[in-house]
């Protein structure tokens, strides 16, 4: 049991979150603290980008591959192993977008999205149907308060956003990660209809 329990790959998850984990209060620490604009500030925020980030994801999928393997292609689950990697993707990249923000309500709001989303990428595989619509809807609503934040105001938020790089990949990756579970709920409702009975014929 205890061999189980403990595996090489559970190794390398560990290390991949608590990469990704320490570099997302780093990076909070720095906005919250010391603010937008200064040298030190810049600096890390290169140095989480560039680094921290892409090797602690990378741990992550490694370990997970290595427990998993059947999330290295099987063909039945494709959809919910490629939904499974996208929301390790989108929770390093909300990581990385903690920087960009100096809000503390929307600093907050992505230390609690990030890893509501590892949480995800380790039990969409097997999620209930109502949980993957949870997520489904949940991707469509971050697209939605992203386009919304740059085009108004919000009047509890005094910054004002643009579209850039970061956000955009990660709006993408929502956009495909919605596309694939919403043909995964297709595909499954269809499969789950009863097939009409076919009339006898008389030989």
């Amino acid at each position: 049991m205890r061999g189980e329990r403990f595996t090489p790959g559970l190794a390398f998850i560990l290390a991949g979150l608590g990469i990704l984990f320490v570099t997302g209060a780093f990076e909070a620490e720095i906005v919250l603290t010391s603010g937008l604009g200064t040298p030190s500030y810049l600096g890390a925020t290169d140095l989480v980008r560039l680094s921290a980030v892409p090797w602690g994801l990378g741990l992550l999928f490694f370990g997970y591959a290595i427990d998993h393997p059947e999330v290295l292609w099987d063909r039945v689950r494709g959809r919910r192993i490629l939904a499974t990697f996208l929301l390790f993707a989108d929770g390093a990249l909300h990581i990385v977008a903690i920087g960009e923000h100096v809000e503390s309500i929307v600093v907050t709001f992505f230390l609690v999205l990030a890893p509501l989303e590892f949480i995800g990428g380790f039990t969409i595989l097997r999620a209930s149907r109502p949980i993957v619509w949870a997520w489904l809807l949940g991707a469509l609503v971050l697209i939605g308060l992203y386009i919304a934040s740059r085009l108004v105001v919000f009047p509890f938020i005094s910054q004002q956003y643009v579209f850039g790089p970061v956000g955009l990949i990660s709006k993408t990756i929502e956009g495909v990660f919605a596309f694939a579970l919403a043909q995964e709920l297709w595909t499954t409702s269809v499969a789950r209809r009863p097939r009409a009975a076919r009339p006898a014929t008389q030989s």
